[in-house]
This record gives C-alpha cells, sequence and structure tokens, in this order.
C-alpha cells in the first residue's frame, strides 16, 4: 500500500472511529448510529442489486430496516410499523402493475426482488440495538456486548490483511477476492479468537463462571470471526457480480459504508446469539 493510500486510509480512520464511540452509547447514541448506518448502506445496497438484479429502492429499504428500531419504544409497535411499511412497499408494486402496461412488469418485479434482497441482507443492523441493551455495565456506560463484537471484527480484519501481506502465499478467493489468501482468513481468526478469549473476563460477568469466561470468550471469538469473514466474502459476491470494486467512495482510503459494515452484517447475529446463550 503506498504512501498517499495509507493518508487516506487513516483520514478514513478518523472519520470511523467517533462514529464506532458513539454506536458504543445506548440507547440513543446506537440508535442515531444505526440509523445513519441503514441509511448509507441501503443507498449504497441498492445501486449494487439495481445492477445485479435490475432493480431497487433505497428509500424503501431504509423505511422498511428502520421501523424495527421503534422496539425500543415498545416491541410491538416495532413489529406493527415494519409490517405495515412492507405491505404499503409490496402494494405499491401490485397497484403500479395492476394499473399499468405490459412493459414496467418486468422492472417492477426486479425492483420488489431488489429491495427485498437488500433488507435481507442489511437487516442484522437492526440487531445493534438490541445487543447494546444487553447486561448494561452501568447506566451510561458503553455497551459491552457490541465493544466485543468490534473487537473481535476489527481484529480479524487486521490480522488478516497483515498475516495476508507477510506470509500469504494461497489464494482464498481468486475470482471473488483475489488480494485475500488462505493463511491471511487462518491469521485473522485465530487473532480475533485470542482478542475474544482476553477481553471475555471483565465482560461476561453473567451466567458463567469466571474461570470458564476465556474459553467461551476463545470459542466463540472464533465463531464470531469467521462470520464476519463470510460476511466479507459476500460482500465480495454482491460487488464481483455488479463489476463494482468498492460499494462507493464516501470514505477515504476505505470505500463506502457498505465496505466497512460487510463483516457486521453476519458476525452481529452470531454475537446476538453468543449473548443471549451466555447470560444464562
Amino acid at each position: 500500500m503506498s504512501g498517499g493510500a495509507l493518508s487516506q486510509r487513516a483520514l478514513g480512520t478518523l472519520f470511523i472511529l467517533p462514529v464506532a464511540i458513539v454506536l458504543l452509547f445506548p440507547p440513543v447514541g446506537t440508535i442515531a448510529v444505526t440509523v445513519v448506518l441503514i441509511s448509507l448502506a441501503s443507498r449504497e445496497a441498492s445501486r449494487i442489486l439495481s445492477t445485479v438484479l435490475g432493480g431497487a429502492s433505497a428509500r424503501w429499504i431504509t423505511a422498511i430496516l428502520i421501523c424495527p428500531l421503534f422496539a425500543s419504544v415498545t416491541p410491538a409497535l416495532g413489529a406493527v410499523l415494519t409490517i405495515a411499511t412492507l405491505i404499503l412497499f409490496i402494494s405499491s408494486i401490485i397497484w403500479r402493475t395492476a394499473r399499468g402496461i405490459e412493459e414496467i412488469l418486468q422492472p417492477e418485479l426486479r425492483r420488489l426482488l431488489g429491495t427485498m434482497a437488500a433488507v435481507i441482507w442489511l437487516s442484522p443492523l437492526t440487531l445493534l440495538p438490541l445487543l447494546a441493551s444487553l447486561d448494561p455495565l452501568d447506566r451510561g456506560a458503553p455497551a459491552r456486548w457490541i465493544i466485543w463484537l468490534l473487537a473481535i471484527v476489527w481484529t480479524a480484519d487486521s490480522a488478516a490483511y497483515l498475516v495476508g501481506r507477510s506470509v500469504g502465499r494461497r489464494r482464498l478467493a481468486p475470482i471473488l477476492s483475489p488480494r485475500k489468501s488462505v493463511e491471511g482468513l487462518v491469521g485473522g481468526i485465530v487473532a480475533a479468537g485470542l482478542v475474544g478469549a482476553v477481553i471475555a473476563g471483565p465482560l461476561f460477568t453473567l451466567g458463567t463462571p469466571e474461570e470458564v469466561r476465556p474459553l467461551w470468550g476463545l470459542i466463540w471469538g472464533l465463531i464470531i470471526a469467521t462470520a464476519a469473514e463470510a460476511g466479507d466474502l459476500l460482500e465480495s459476491l454482491f460487488k464481483r457480480v455488479a463489476g463494482a470494486e468498492s460499494s462507493s467512495s464516501l470514505i477515504p482510503g476505505h470505500g463506502g459504508v457498505l465496505d466497512r459494515i460487510d463483516s457486521l452484517l453476519l458476525a452481529a447475529p452470531v454475537t446476538l446469539v453468543a449473548a443471549l446463550l451466555l447470560r444464562g
């Protein structure tokens, strides 16, 4: 990586870190950042899926995904708004196709499929407020499960890059992501598992005896890191089919929002499962 590229990446990191810090403070900080991530990622996903599937609506993706966040007020409100918004979206497609000409049938169907595909792809973002609300360390303290999730995901990403550059020989996915190596994947997952074990002690205080917390941290750290790498490859699949190098150029040196959160999209649900099980 050239000096200019490193400078751009460092500049982008200055944008990312404050957002990550705000995400750690529920409920307001976590929900606010989640809304921003959904809004920006929806625009990028709609562009990618419009190329792949022939259509997608960023506005409807955003609306459908923001509705579940109202569950922080009451679960019923989040469910009702989500169902109502889905019905409105599908009804709008049916209305246009029922009243339109034959030429619009295929574009509208593609728009429906692309939008729903994006909703499914990005839906794990709606789990972040729930994950942040579990077992708060103290009133106003950062969310322990978000800290653990970000530590594992970022370690896996950084270690995979460093190990891959140093000793990477065998390509992991030559077509999807030519720069990824098997050695980098293994190194990233192992490093993330170790980080998960190290920070498990002070974080896991419910449902798990103190002496086994590092072991559970290691096991779940390895699983979450594997899910994070799979999320990265999933986005690479979409981008490769769409012919895109990155989801956008929003963040200097990092690409788009999707390029930064792709790992979270599979790691967050796994972390939620781990949190629910480890709480006892």
